[in-house]
This record gives structure tokens, C-alpha cells and sequence, in this order.
């Protein structure tokens, strides 16, 4: 559909769109970011309590038989704080595959973008020549 006499839709309608795009890129990258710090947060608490587990169980193993109970509590944190390390480092394995997923779809959006806009003005100055060709050849 002509839009301004023109056989392409505005440009600046394509503007517009990949400017969006590069906000919502941004956008993500930035939430990625916060993902970062939040697992390196997890991280830490993680291995805060892998040492007080430890710490839990030298207590229990001094306190002897009266501590067998304690120990074994212990022991069963130590199992879930070591699981929770491992997703931590899974999790953080994920985070850094989706930063370069990212980076190479933002780069490609922005190069797609100059491609097309470019393309599209090419098209834009071609389809002038021809109207003003078919109005001279009317005159």
C-alpha cells in the first residue's frame, strides 16, 4: 500500500521498530546483569552454610554420642548446600551461554536493521526515478 506517494512503507516506521528492539536488547542484557549478581549472592550464602555445616559437624563429633543427632542434621545441610552450589554453578553456566546469545542477536538485529534500511531507501530513490520517468513520459 502507497504510503507518502511512495511504494515502501515509511523508514521511520523501520526506525522506530529497530530503536525498540534496541531497547528491549538493553533491557535484556541489563536483567541478565542483575541474574549475575543475584547467583553470585547465592553462591556466597552457599558456601557460608557449607561452612557452618562443617563447623556443625566438628561440634556434633566433639559432643560425641550426645551429638549424633546434631551430626547427622549436619551432614544432611552439607548434602543440600553442596546441591545447591552445583545448580548455582549450572545456573551460572546458563546465564553466560544466554550473554552471548544475546550480544550476537543484538549485533545482528543492528546490522539487519542498516541492511534493511538501507535497502529500503535504495528502493525509495528508485521507485522516484520511475514515477518521475512515467510523469515525463505523460507530458
Amino acid at each position: 500500500m502507497p504510503t507518502g506517494g511512495g511504494i515502501c512503507p515509511p523508514i521511520g516506521a523501520l526506525t522506530i521498530t529497530f530503536e525498540r528492539w534496541h531497547e528491549q536488547m538493553i533491557s535484556l542484557m541489563s536483567q541478565n546483569r542483575d541474574m549475575h549478581k543475584k547467583n553470585q549472592e547465592l553462591s556466597s550464602i552457599v558456601q557460608h552454610v557449607l561452612i557452618v555445616s562443617l563447623n556443625a559437624s566438628i561440634e556434633a563429633a566433639r559432643a560425641g554420642t550426645a551429638g549424633r543427632g546434631f551430626s547427622i542434621v549436619a551432614g544432611e545441610v552439607r548434602s543440600l548446600a553442596s546441591r545447591s552450589q552445583e545448580l548455582s554453578k549450572s545456573y551460572r553456566e546458563s546465564l553466560h551461554r544466554n550473554d552471548l546469545t544475546t550480544a550476537a542477536t543484538f549485533q545482528d538485529i543492528q546490522a539487519g536493521g542498516k541492511m534493511i534500511t538501507a535497502s529500503l531507501g535504495g528502493v525509495e530513490v528508485l521507485a522516484a526515478q520511475f514515477q518521475s520517468r512515467l510523469e515525463q513520459a505523460a507530458a
